[in-house]
């Protein structure tokens, strides 16, 4: 019996030089090259004692227990050992993205997405596994033959990394497998995370139900998907900072931790444009729009750990500087009974990018997705080149040396902390706070408990409604003194 026919049931639907010429020999040595500093250290044990004092009473086992001598010895082999943990969750992260390519796709197949519209007409269960088996058959195929779609070589490389091999029937059969099994992992993580956030919300007290909230997914692969509504929300936090006084111009320095990548996100997963960043351009174009910052002065920095992030920005800035703009494509799904958008978000869906590119035509979506409308915006090359990407783990990392005139002014992180749990989080927030200049400002979608240098309760806090099923993203604002 094949591994797919008895695993049938298991499945159902979750709706990065020789100098000089001919001549006389010269024996003058050769000038020494400066050796550039690097950008970014780990955080030393000076840097991060505040936080281990703070935090003795929830230390993570390595940590817990040891003098002062003794945590300074240990905290090195600690942070490299975060850091290499933090990167292998990158791994499941990728696997999470893949699983909802293979569900909600259309550049491998013509059978329908496993999406509740989709497959609401051709009837229940069995059907809808019988769909998703199908698909699972159509990309193993896909990525078995030449690739160039990018989203398949992407799946392609990730799953020969885990030791699948594509070229024999029995490496195709164990791929299948394999993805079955990170779907049911998948399934039971986010019942998982749905009872979390379901104890979360009774707990009485405001701050401790926000804190349990702001670590709800701390055991999660760190995937890099992304979408439109939190950059919404941004969007509105910004307006209101802007009116109320908290955030002027001249904005000049930006950074955004972990922007991600649209590459097929956990609710619609579209893949008929390439794969694109959006959160570095949305910020860019508020900041412009408010008049917060202008394109000719604004510097913004993109830190992610994903190197599939850091690559496809940097080479969108060697694209632009050859004159190629970027182009955004922003599908919206108009017939989604689980989203009925609010005005607002629809007005910010028809405006985002008018502030730093110009309208262009939408691909078409594949005629099996009805109900979806595409705006597309070229951003001009200037505004691409406003951006860098860095590599940085926030948690243990911070860039090295900043002057002054370098710190930043702004710093974004959305979905980026809930990540990990209250000590992770403490020793992220000291690095922000090295980051940023004096009077400037953290903004993130969950409450947090910084330290000084920084404001230790949220400052401003906004909450958006992105659609009438009152899904919602509420935004804090903490402040280095």
């Amino acid at each position: 019996m094949s591994y797919r026919r008895r695993r049938t049931g298991w499945i159902w639907l979750v709706v990065a030089a020789t100098v000089g010429g001919a001549g006389a020999c010269d024996t003058r040595e050769p000038p020494v090259e400066p050796v550039a500093t690097p950008y970014k250290h780990t955080m030393s044990y000076a840097e991060a004692r505040a936080v281990l004092d703070a935090h003795r009473d929830r230390l993570p086992a390595e940590l817990a227990g040891k003098t002062p001598a003794e945590l300074e010895s240990s905290w090195p082999r600690w942070a490299d050992a975060h850091d290499a943990k933090t990167r292998a969750r990158l791994a499941r992260g990728d696997e999470d993205s893949i699983v909802n390519f293979w569900m909600f796709g259309t550049s491998f197949t013509s059978r329908p997405r496993a999406t509740a519209v989709d497959l609401a007409p051709r009837g229940g269960r069995a059907v809808a596994a019988e769909v998703l088996l199908g698909r699972l058959d159509d990309l193993i195929a896909a990525v078995s033959s030449p690739v160039s779609n990018e989203r398949l070589s992407f799946v392609r490389d990730a799953l020969q990394q885990r030791g699948l091999d594509f070229t024999t029937a029995a490496g195709r059969e164990r791929a299948r497998a394999y993805l079955i099994d990170a779907h049911e992992r998948i399934l039971a993580e986010n019942e998982g995370y749905r009872r979390s956030a379901e104890s979360a919300g009774q707990i009485p007290d405001e701050g401790a139900r926000l804190a349990r909230f702001a670590s709800v997914y701390s055991d999660r692969g760190l995937s890099s998907d992304t979408s439109l509504p939190i950059d919404f929300a941004l969007d509105e936090t910004l307006s209101a900072g802007k009116s109320q006084r908290h955030l002027a111009a001249p904005v000049r320095r930006v950074a955004v931790i972990g922007p991600g990548l649209d590459f097929t996100d956990k609710a619609d997963g579209h893949d008929f444009y390439p794969v694109q960043t959006i959160q570095p351009f949305a910020l860019v174009d508020t900041l412009v729009r408010l008049g917060l910052a202008t394109v000719e002065d604004l510097r913004v920095t993109a830190f992610d750990l994903s190197p599939r992030v850091t690559r496809h920005i940097q080479e969108a800035g060697v694209r632009a500087e050859r004159g190629t703009a970027y182009t955004l494509q922003l599908p919206i799904v108009t017939n989604d009974p689980a989203h009925h958008w609010e005005p607002g978000f629809m007005s910010y869906w028809k405006r985002c990018g008018g502030a730093i590119g110009d309208a262009a035509a939408g691909l078409a979506p594949p005629g099996g997705a009805a109900g979806v409308d595409v705006r597309a915006v070229t951003v001009r090359p200037t505004v691409v080149l406003t951006i860098t990407a860095r590599d940085l783990n926030v948690v243990v990392e911070r860039p090295s040396r900043l002057e002054d005139a370098d710190r930043f002014d702004l710093i974004v992180a959305t979905n980026v902390l809930v990540y990990y749990d209250p000590f992770q989080q403490a020793l992220a927030l000291a690095n922000i706070a090295s980051m940023l200049r004096p009077g400037g400002f953290f903004v993130t979608n969950y409450a947090m408990s910084p330290s000084a240098p920084m404001s230790s309760a949220a400052v401003f806090s906004t909450t958006t409604y992105w659609d009438r099923e009152r899904h919602f993203d509420s935004l804090f604002w903490y402040q280095r003194k």
